[in-house]
């Protein structure tokens, strides 16, 4: 493959915007990066979890009983390690040639540090009568590159002696998208014994994930994750992944003229 398989260019840039072509095969996005803000986990606390890399791999959380707050296994005195994500403004898909004519002159300085694309899975169930939760965040950078931030979620259970809930997050290392990808799908899975299953996905920019599924999603209130998708089976949620998956990795045709 001679082609990366999704590239960002910068269109224009201002003190309070950025304007961003972003290509995926041979679809190209056009989008406003006004802002980076931290990502919160979808998860009840008193206190927001962010998606981070922790400096040893692991970290971990236990509500505190009665009210609610976490402790945090790892304390870091702040939050140096949190991953800050793109909002992105109005999406519309624009022209393969309008990206092939722009220049990339500067873009590798702006958007070094910003994961231009991202996913994230969610997926919940009951197992052996205790309900359990796996959390999925696959940022990828401009260079290609990504980093999958788990969330493992666990029900306390008295009779074991551990009423309280507690998490559990891991990152990898710096990893190929390719490789990204294909973690995140092999990771996005409860035991097969699981019931009353329920699964979400999310991706940002939100209109990549509508075009390669063709289904708009359902609009949210998250700044990052402003559309999402919920299955109700494993195959169709499995399905989604490997969809978006497939056209994340397709590289783009040089000779395309026009894709409007």
């Amino acid at each position: 493959m001679d082609r990366m398989p999704f590239e960002a260019k910068v269109r224009k840039s201002s003190a309070s915007s950025t304007s961003l072509l972003i290509r995926s095969g041979d679809i190209v996005v056009e989008t406003e990066l006004a802002e980076l803000v931290p990502c919160e986990f979808p998860i009840w606390t008193s206190s927001p979890v962010y998606v981070e890399v922790p400096p040893d791999g692991r970290k971990s959380f236990v509500v505190g009983p009665l009210s609610g707050s976490v402790s945090q296994g790892t304390a870091d005195g702040g939050y140096p390690h949190t991953i800050k994500f793109p909002v992105y403004g109005e999406q519309t898909i624009a022209s393969f040639l309008s990206y092939k004519a722009l220049s990339n002159d500067g873009a590798s300085q702006t958007l070094a540090k910003v994961p231009i694309v991202a996913l994230a899975t969610a997926v919940s169930g009951v197992v052996d009568g205790r309900l359990i939760q796996t959390h999925r965040v696959l940022p990828i950078w401009n260079d290609g590159s990504s980093v999958l931030v788990t969330l493992d979620y666990f029900e306390g259970e008295s009779a074991e002696g551990t009423p309280n809930p507690e998490w559990h997050m891991g990152a990898s290392t710096g990893r190929p998208a390719a490789l990204g990808l294909q973690d995140l799908a092999q990771a996005s899975h409860l035991p097969a014994n699981a019931t009353c299953c329920r699964y979400q996905l999310h991706a940002t920019p939100w209109i990549l994930g509508a075009q390669f599924l063709n289904d708009q999603g359902t609009p949210t209130l998250n700044r990052i994750w402003q559309r999402e998708w919920v299955f109700d089976s494993d195959e169709t949620f499995s399905n989604a992944l490997d969809r978006i998956t497939a056209g994340l990795l397709r590289p783009g045709s040089s000779k395309r003229e026009d894709a409007a």
